[in-house]
Formats: C-alpha cells, sequence, structure tokens
C-alpha cells in the first residue's frame, strides 16, 4: 500500500501557502501486519474421532491445539479427514495418516480497518470450577452465543459487523465413551480492530475444546 503526495501547480509554479511547502514526495511503503499460516488437509482411517486426531497431530507439532503451534477441524464431507491451520509448515506426517496435501501457505493482511468474512465453529459457556476440576457448560441459546462473542470482539482484536449464529452438536465415541459437545455454527463479517491481538487470537482459537476440533476461525475476502 503507498501514499503519493504530490505537488500543488499555480500558475507562479510552487508556492508557499499556510506555512505548508507543497512537494512531491516518493511512495511511502507501510508495514501492514500479517498472519502466516500453513492450510492442509489430513485423513485418518474412517471413524477417527477427533480427541484422537489431536493426538497425532499434537506429535507432530509438539504441543496441543491451541497452544500457538496448530488448530484443526473435522471436514463435514469426508469420514476421518480434518482441515489443519499451523504456525510452520509440516516436518512429516502424523503417523496413522492415510494421506495429507501439500500445506499451503497463506498470508492474512490484518491492518486495522480491514474487513473479512468468517466462519467459526466454537463451543463457549460458563466454566465452573469444582475443587481441581474444571467443567465447562454450554451455551444452548444462539442469543448468548451472540451476546458472548460480541462481548470478547474487542479483547480478540476485531469489532463484528454481521453475526449469523446456529447451534450444533459434535458427537463421537472415544475409547469406548459417548462423547456430545455442544457448539455454535458463527458467520459473519468482522473489521480487525487491533492488529497483534486478532493474530495471536486466531493462531490460539476461540472458546473450549480445543482438543476436539473446534475454535478455528477461518477468515475469507
Amino acid at each position: 500500500m503507498a501514499f503519493l503526495i504530490g505537488k500543488r501547480e499555480t500558475r507562479r509554479g510552487s508556492s508557499r501557502r499556510s506555512g505548508f511547502i507543497h512537494s512531491v514526495l516518493s511512495f511511502t511503503r507501510l508495514e501492514i501486519p500479517v498472519l502466516e499460516v500453513f492450510e492442509t488437509a489430513v485423513a485418518f482411517a474412517p471413524g477417527t474421532d477427533p480427541v484422537a486426531a489431536h493426538g497425532e497431530l499434537a506429535e507432530v507439532f509438539g504441543q496441543k491445539a491451541g497452544e500457538g503451534e496448530f488448530l484443526f477441524r473435522a471436514d463435514s464431507s469426508i469420514d476421518g479427514r480434518y482441515w489443519v491451520q499451523s504456525a510452520a509448515p509440516w516436518t512429516r506426517w502424523p503417523s496413522s495418516a492415510l494421506s495429507a496435501l501439500e500445506p499451503k501457505r497463506s498470508v492474512i493482511q490484518l491492518a486495522e480497518g480491514l474487513m473479512y468474512r468468517f466462519a467459526l465453529q466454537v463451543c463457549a459457556g460458563r466454566v465452573k470450577i469444582a475443587g481441581n476440576n474444571k467443567k465447562i457448560e454450554p451455551y444452548a441459546d444462539r442469543q448468548d452465543v451472540e451476546a458472548w462473542m460480541r462481548s470478547n470482539a474487542l479483547r480478540c482484536g476485531f469489532t463484528p459487523l454481521m453475526l449469523d449464529v446456529s447451534m450444533q452438536a459434535l458427537r463421537f465415541v472415544h475409547r469406548g465413551q459417548k462423547v456430545k459437545i455442544d457448539y455454535a455454527q458463527i458467520e459473519g463479517a468482522l473489521e480487525v480492530a487491533e492488529p497483534e491481538t486478532l493474530k495471536y487470537r486466531l493462531c490460539r482459537g476461540f472458546g473450549h475444546h480445543r482438543r476436539a476440533g473446534l475454535g478455528l476461525m477461518h477468515l475469507m475476502t
């Protein structure tokens, strides 16, 4: 992005008015904050639940989802396939992966005022502490999720412009136990308010149960 400040011409040539000197300045390149990520799809055996997939991915990146290195979500059309966003290129496939796409490098501009459409699957809710245990009570109403999103947006670095919320449930079996996680599908538009804060949050994810494939925000132009 560049700006050109031009020279104002008069019949007498360049002039000095009101204390300002009109002159030609060269193009100035502005430093635009960006987020660089690598996106790919990894296919595990059909029936591989998100918690098991997370364990495989955590071994590759050396961290759990939401700790800065990667986030992921299930592919809604192919059983056992997961979309993965990482902060660095892959060094290897997960050991039990059947296949994986070549990671695609994406650079997302995050200058203040830029607007994006977005999609987010997120578990938002109340946190209750009982002793050393933490329990999440997901919101069941879309109005509660929308209120949560709007109240947390600025501290996450963006301003919500439009929100469309629908309630969903993630069901799977992990090690013989049935799991159900209520979550919200949020689609809409946002404006970048604080680039570095939003960059941090995009890498860390939103809400709870990121190790079950929730919390990854996808930005679109």
